[in-house]
């Protein structure tokens, strides 16, 4: 017989070390899926029935937001924030983010938005809650990223719970990890001396930023137009941002989506406790 080489050798030893002792090498357990779009239907059913009862309807929008952005941003941001909420509420799981949303016609004059009217937003909302509702859930929480999604919701969300209460079930409006967490966010960049940006800004840029490195582009982040919110509706220049986004970051991304985590967690959290405790 052939002589075995030596390297050889030490290497089968080092190898059968970890496993021929009867115990084969530990696996890291994988971390359980909440993003209901890459989840298979069993086990959405599974995780329903280990009581992750509560899903999270995220609503994006398609829109401009100048040179530096893409249009998905309020899609990216919705995911990732949603996801993380979920995780920290550990009983929800996110359905598909609802990628379309009344933008209004200053963002709709930019190619690339896709605008919908409040009603039909609010329908095709209603006929995905109808489907989680068919699927088990048993606490629905109607959320937006995008600052034309918070009035339809606000209204939807009561007609909807009472329409579904009778079968055991709430819905719900979650606006905090919006409005309460963006006032959070704007008295941050004052106190520290943020030049004044808006739609496209600092916070706005940074928050999707910190999502994914893709969705920004860097070497296009310039002065936008001077801000210019005297009406009722947003006035956007002809760069389709607003204000200063150039000391924008994935760092301060990172530190801003950390604010609305928590402000959506609190928020959910009480709601459905008040639900449960008959105060709702």
């Amino acid at each position: 017989m052939r002589q075995l080489n030596g390297t050889f050798v030490a290497a089968f030893v080092i190898l059968m070390s970890a496993g021929v002792a009867g115990a084969a090498p530990a696996v890291r357990p994988a971390t359980p899926r909440v993003l209901m779009t890459e989840m298979t239907t069993f086990e959405v059913k599974s995780a329903i029935a280990a009581g992750k009862t509560t899903v999270l309807v995220f609503n994006g929008s398609i829109e401009e937001t100048g040179a530096a952005v893409v249009l998905g941003k309020h899609v990216f941001k919705a995911r990732y924030i949603g996801e993380r909420i979920a995780r920290e509420l550990g009983n929800a799981l996110v359905a598909p983010v609802m990628p379309f949303a009344p933008t209004g016609a200053e963002l709709d004059k930019f190619p690339g938005t896709i605008d919908l009217s409040a009603a039909t937003f609010a329908t095709v909302n209603a006929e995905v809650v109808a489907s989680l509702v068919r699927s088990g859930f048993k606490y629905v929480i109607l959320m937006g990223d995008h600052g034309g999604n918070q009035e339809p919701l606000q209204k939807l969300a009561p007609e909807l719970d009472a329409k579904y209460r009778p079968q055991g079930v709430r819905v719900f409006f979650s606006g905090d990890e919006y409005a309460k967490a963006d006032a959070e966010i704007e008295k941050y960049l004052e106190a520290h001396h943020f030049p004044p940006s808006d739609h496209g800004g600092v916070a706005d840029t940074s928050e999707l930023w910190a999502a994914g490195n893709d969705y920004v582009r860097a070497d296009q982040l310039k002065m936008g137009d001077p801000i210019d919110r005297s009406g009722a509706d947003v006035h956007l220049g002809p760069s389709g941002i607003e204000g200063d986004p150039r000391r924008s970051s994935p760092a301060l991304g990172r530190m801003f989506d950390e604010i609305k985590v928590r402000d959506g967690v609190a928020e959910i959290r009480r709601l459905v406790s008040d639900a449960k405790a008959g105060k709702r």
